[in-house]
C-alpha cells in the first residue's frame, strides 16, 4: 500500500492508500468537496513515488531551525491576533454605540411628534367632553321643564272640563 496525498485545486487536502496496478490508480478518484478528478494528480504521484522521484525530507537541523522560529515566533503571533481580536471588537462597539445613539435619536423624535400630534386630539376630546355634559345638563333641564309644562296642561284641561261639567248641570230646584 502507498500513501497518497493530493491538495485539490479548490483548496481541499485528501489523502488514501492504494495498491497501484501498472504504476497507476486502480479506480479514479474525486475530490470529496468539489468532486473534481483526481485520478490524474494520483497517477503522477505514484509515479514519482515509484521511480524514487520523490522530494528528500529536510535535514534535521532544519526542522529543528524551523521548530525554533516557530516556538519564537507563536507569541508575538498571538499577540498580534489579540490585538486585531481587541481593535475589531472595539470598531465593532463603536459602530454599535452610534446605532444605539442614532436609535434613540429617533426615538426622541417620534415621541416629540406623537406628543405634537396628540396634544391637540387630547384638548378636543376633552372640549367634546364638556360639550356633552352640558348637552346632558341641558337635556334634563328640558326634559324637567317639559313635564311641568305637562302638568300644567293636565291641570288646565281638569280645570276646563270640570268648569264645563259644572255648566253644564242643570239646576232643576
Amino acid at each position: 500500500m502507498i500513501p497518497v496525498k493530493i491538495f485539490c485545486g479548490c483548496g481541499q487536502k485528501y489523502a488514501f492508500e492504494v495498491e497501484p496496478v501498472n504504476n497507476l490508480m486502480p479506480v479514479p478518484v474525486a475530490c470529496p468537496v468539489c468532486k473534481r478528478d483526481g485520478t490524474a494528480a494520483a497517477n503522477e504521484i505514484l509515479a514519482r513515488i515509484l521511480k524514487g522521484k520523490t522530494q528528500p525530507l529536510p535535514p534535521p537541523s532544519v526542522n529543528n531551525l524551523l521548530n525554533s522560529v516557530q516556538a519564537r515566533l507563536e507569541p508575538h503571533l498571538v499577540d498580534a491576533l489579540k490585538s486585531a481580536v481587541v481593535q475589531e471588537l472595539a470598531a465593532q462597539r463603536k459602530e454599535l454605540i452610534a446605532a444605539q445613539q442614532a436609535a434613540a435619536a429617533e426615538l426622541t423624535e417620534l415621541a416629540h411628534r406623537l406628543e405634537t400630534v396628540q396634544t391637540p386630539l387630547l384638548d378636543r376630546l376633552q372640549t367634546y367632553e364638556q360639550r356633552i355634559q352640558e348637552l346632558e345638563r341641558d337635556l334634563a333641564d328640558q326634559s324637567k321643564e317639559n313635564r311641568e309644562l305637562l302638568k300644567l296642561k293636565i291641570d288646565l284641561l281638569r280645570q276646563q272640563i270640570q268648569t264645563e261639567q259644572g255648566a253644564s248641570r242643570v239646576n232643576f230646584n
